[in-house]
């Protein structure tokens, strides 16, 4: 999307935080350009859950909301509940109309686990 970044892999991004030493430097893991970027979020999100402080959510190509694309969001979020995250989720997403009237998708991961109510609490 945006050619020259420094970072671009997440093995890249641990390492150096690994090397910085410091215990609040955290990564931010952006669903959409590992997906694009790397495949397997999934396996990425388990291999750096220690190193990651706050994950970002948008669908894969568009960039859209995350109820659609590529990218299996109620397997994510699944899983986030599974590895019982309690950090940060965003949404950083091209809105398709009013961003109001784009936000159905927040009820995905209510349907499925207490991820949501966990979500409000952070």
């Amino acid at each position: 999307d945006a050619p020259g970044y420094f970072l671009t892999r997440t093995d890249r991004a641990a390492a150096l935080i690994g090397c910085a030493g410091h215990p609040n430097l955290r990564m931010m893991f952006d669903c959409y350009h590992v997906a694009i970027t790397e495949g397997d979020v999934a396996q990425r999100l388990r291999t750096h859950l220690p190193l990651i402080g706050h994950v970002q959510v948008a669908s894969v190509p568009d960039r859209g909301t995350p109820d659609h694309g590529l990218l299996d969001y109620r397997a994510i979020f699944s899983l986030l509940d599974a590895l019982d995250w309690r950090r940060p989720i965003g949404a950083e997403y091209r809105p398709t109309g009013p961003t109001a009237d784009t936000l159905d998708w927040l009820a995905l991961p209510a349907r499925l686990t207490g991820l949501q109510e966990r979500m409000s609490k952070t």
